[in-house]
């Protein structure tokens, strides 16, 4: 019995082994949304200052004749940020995130919602900033760089991957060599027990 108990001992410390990796892998999914949701905090609050910044300028220099829009008609500023689609005076960043029914989202889930989130607080602060130079308005300057923490966050997602991979290709072959190993004593046994019925004979 006992040449049976140690096989299946050691296939379950085996898979113990490679199943406790993905203990770590939660733990830096954790740290991921986390990070993620803190960058999008950030830019949200930017967002806002950038909207403050801008109604000030138009409360300002709204009477400016400018250039705007595809036909380049000299207009008032506030006449061109109104134009414009994406109404530039109102905050659009939001902090959560818009999920697919019961769907559980990973890293790079989270790392592509933040990516979109701080693309379109680029474009919008860039795309504000060409309408007040053009009115000789002061532009929008941020002394906070998130740059570095969206560097960070990439970082993180790009060693979760590794890991994750890594992660895959141990459980895949632990889970193959506990298969052929309980094979293996399934045709040990049998051979076995074939034995000692002849033997009885």
């Amino acid at each position: 019995m006992l040449r049976f108990v140690v096989p299946l001992f050691l296939i379950f410390v085996g898979s113990m082994f490679a199943v406790w990796p993905s203990f770590a892998l939660e733990g830096d999914v954790g740290k991921i949304e986390s990070s993620s949701k803190n960058v999008r905090i950030r830019i949200a609050e930017l967002d806002q200052q950038l909207q403050a910044h801008l109604r000030e300028a138009v409360e300002k220099f709204g009477d400016r004749q400018i250039e705007c829009g595809k036909s380049a008609e000299k207009k008032p500023l506030s006449d061109c940020i109104a134009e414009d689609g994406d109404d530039l005076t109102q905050t659009r960043l939001s902090i959560a995130r818009t999920k697919d029914g019961d769907v559980k989202d990973g890293p790079l889930d989270e790392l592509a919602a933040t990516e979109e989130r701080f693309a379109m607080f680029i474009e919008r602060m860039n795309k504000t900033n060409d309408l007040l130079s053009r009115a000789g308005a002061k532009m929008y300057r941020t002394s906070f760089d998130i740059t570095p923490e969206m560097d960070q966050l990439r970082r993180q997602v790009i060693a979760y991957v590794e890991r994750k991979q890594e992660y895959d290709l141990r459980l895949n072959q632990a889970m193959l060599i506990a298969g052929v190993t309980l094979v293996l004593i399934a045709i040990f046994a049998m051979i076995f027990f074939a034995t000692r019925r002849i033997r009885g004979n």
